[in-house]
């Protein structure tokens, strides 16, 4: 197994424990909540109801719908959902895991009422007529409640793609609500001939295209720990904080992961366009002023030097017909994996609108597979 599906693995666990701590967290508060309403009319406990253990597996019982929930979300639905409009994935996902929901807590409240017999009234339980709610009003709530977390779930789990992993847990917490400087390793990617293909295709079959283009090269940017910043046109910028970037040569990797997903989709793009979409990018990095701008569509906004240098680096691709080009002010700050290929140097270059030089690098095509696969086979 090759070291990106490892980390793929890894952080989709993540994910599905992520999701399962909080709806542990929401089934101790609806018990809590149930027990306060059980000291009003509303609600009256039993002789033999106690909090403490009823707390206990109400907790429990979320925890482990949430796990299997989150795990039929971030293994299976999510990807699926990708394809569908928002409307659609949002209601078919909502509807799964609010069945997932209702059916554990179902087999949970029997196995308990089994485990101390079903109608033994005279048997003493603390828990017997905790889950003799069953039925009740109460379960009715636990039903709709599940409802309601299942949805929310899924939006925070689409309003978290669309700002970037994490870029949504920094603006809830105003790490960007004043502008800041930081480092960071920039990737502009832009499809081939993309003027001549939207001609040939019109503007409806393109559109579709890159759709499907960016929709293919999702995965390799989320699981080597990239951010996307923006789409433009035919063209993705893509960044990363230099401690995800650098560590495995992540943003090299990035780029290569793109081009074996669109390989691997290369026949359903023949069926669907006649071609399979071929892509070049820059990469540089550096320091840039990031900060929240807007106000009817916030976003994020990252200025400065670097990213018009990288935008420039990526122009020239053409120019060295090559399909990625790096500064070597990148290269030097890379952990490359240990091979016998190296980079290319291309020579130094005077961008358009600036004085001082850089240089570039690249990778043999044909080559890059001794520099990313064979190390990142395991046994």
């Amino acid at each position: 197994m090759r070291i990106l599906e490892e980390v793929r693995f890894k952080m989709m666990l993540q994910h599905v424990f992520f999701i399962a701590l909080v709806w542990a967290v929401i089934g101790g508060l609806d018990a809590m909540n149930t027990h306060a309403m059980s000291q009003t009319a509303l609600l009256q406990p039993t002789e033999r109801y106690q909090f403490a253990p009823y707390l206990f597996v109400n907790t429990l019982m979320w925890f482990i719908s949430g796990l299997i929930s989150g795990g039929v979300l971030i293994f299976y639905l999510r990807e699926s959902g990708r394809s569908k409009t928002f409307g659609m994935a949002f209601l078919q996902n909502s509807l799964v895991l609010s069945l997932i929901h209702f059916s554990v807590h179902g087999i949970v409240f029997q196995l308990i009422r089994y485990s101390v017999g079903v109608g033994a009234v005279e048997r003493s339980s603390i828990l017997y007529d905790a889950f003799g709610l069953l039925g009740s009003p109460y379960y009715t709530k636990s039903v709709v409640l599940g409802y309601i977390v299942a949805a929310f779930t899924i939006v925070s789990l689409n309003v978290n793609e669309k700002y970037g992993p994490g870029m949504l847990r920094k603006m809830l917490l105003g790490n960007y609500y004043q502008p800041k400087q930081e480092e960071r390793i920039f990737m502009f990617v832009d499809i081939k001939s993309a003027t001549t293909i939207a001609e040939m295709l019109g503007h409806i079959r393109f559109h579709n295209l890159l759709n499907d283009f960016f929709r293919d090269v999702t995965n390799p940017i989320l699981y080597t720990s990239g951010e996307v910043i923006q789409y433009v046109g035919d063209e993705i910028v893509v960044s990363w904080t230099m401690d995800k970037g650098l560590p495995n040569a992540n943003c090299l990797r990035c780029f290569y992961e793109m081009q074996v997903s669109i390989q691997k989709r290369s026949e359903r793009y023949q069926q669907r366009y006649g071609l399979v979409p071929e892509f070049k990018g820059g990469l540089h990095c550096g320091v840039v002023t990031a900060g929240e701008i807007g106000v009817i569509k916030k976003d994020v906004v990252f200025s400065g030097d670097v990213v018009n240098t990288t935008a420039r680096i990526q122009t020239l691709c053409n120019e060295y017909n090559v399909n990625l080009l790096l500064s070597k002010y990148l290269l030097d700050k890379l952990n490359l994996p240990p091979s016998n290929f190296y980079p290319k140097r291309m020579g130094v270059t005077e961008l358009k609108g600036k004085r001082q030089k850089i240089e570039l690098y690249t990778f043999e095509e044909n080559e890059r597979n001794q520099l990313f696969y064979p190390v990142l086979v395991q046994d």
